[in-house]
């Protein structure tokens, strides 16, 4: 017999009610504790059916800066390197290409096939070695990616990168950022309900559900599984098993 909470975790059927909380992450591309927090805490928790409560918005930014040096070219410097710049293109280009062309279900507060691919992206960006000076080098695999979560068109993706409108994508998210908090303090950042709070962030970083169904006004039954909200490496072995079990 499966126990419950598995129940909750494998089941279909997403729930399209309820008032959604607005959650906004903060993060860049190569950062280790953003890589880490979205394939360990963000995507595993958007497979349950905690996901109906979210009203996601993402800002691959980070502590990047700009300049503008004509009206449509900017200079971005990044926390880890001109990769990282790459790598925040890359995340801004699928936000805004994906959306165009898969459109967000109705009733969801995020894009499924859009938080799978970036999800893949910090999964499995992998670094080497620049021949040429022996720099950090690193390989951002949007085909692969793209390929096995379906994204349509996903060479659109690749040409807004390339093109001018892949650097107003991410000035766009600069200004944002600035917007928020400037400089940045600490990446990711995790803010609820648009209400910033320091101590919020760092125990979402560790506890996503836990702080999220704080912010549900009458929480679900989901809220109440402890080993669920606590930890989310508990959500990978049960979707894992569940699928076997499928």
């Amino acid at each position: 017999m499966i126990p419950i909470y598995f129940l909750t975790i494998l089941s279909g059927v997403l729930c399209v009610t309820g008032e959604k909380v607005p959650v906004t992450v903060y993060y860049e591309s190569l950062c280790p504790d953003s890589r880490k927090f979205f394939t360990t805490q963000l995507h595993p928790l958007l497979q349950t059916n905690l996901s109906k409560w979210i009203d996601l918005t993402l800002v691959p930014y980070g502590k990047s800066n700009q300049t503008q040096v004509s009206p449509e070219q900017w200079e971005f410097t990044c926390h880890h390197g001109p990769y990282e710049c790459h790598g925040n293109k890359i995340h801004g280009c699928a936000l805004n290409v994906i959306e165009k062309s898969a459109k967000t279900p109705d009733g969801y507060g995020f894009n499924p096939i859009t938080l799978d691919f970036l999800n893949c992206l910090m999964n499995a960006t992998t670094k080497g070695m620049n021949p040429d000076d022996g720099s950090d080098k690193y390989v951002f695999p949007i085909d692969d990616c793209a390929r096995d979560n379906s994204v349509p068109n996903y060479m659109w993706i690749e040409n807004c990168v390339n093109h001018i409108d892949g650097s107003k994508y991410l000035a766009a998210l600069g200004d944002q950022t600035v917007k928020f908090q400037s400089p940045l303090l600490s990446v990711p950042t995790i803010v609820f309900n648009n209400r910033y709070s320091k101590q919020e962030s760092n125990d979402a970083f560790k506890s996503f559900g836990q702080i999220l169904c704080k912010h549900i006004a009458t929480p679900p039954e989901e809220c109440h599984n402890r080993a669920l909200i606590l930890n989310a490496s508990f959500l990978l072995v049960a979707l894992t098993f569940g699928k076997f079990l499928l």
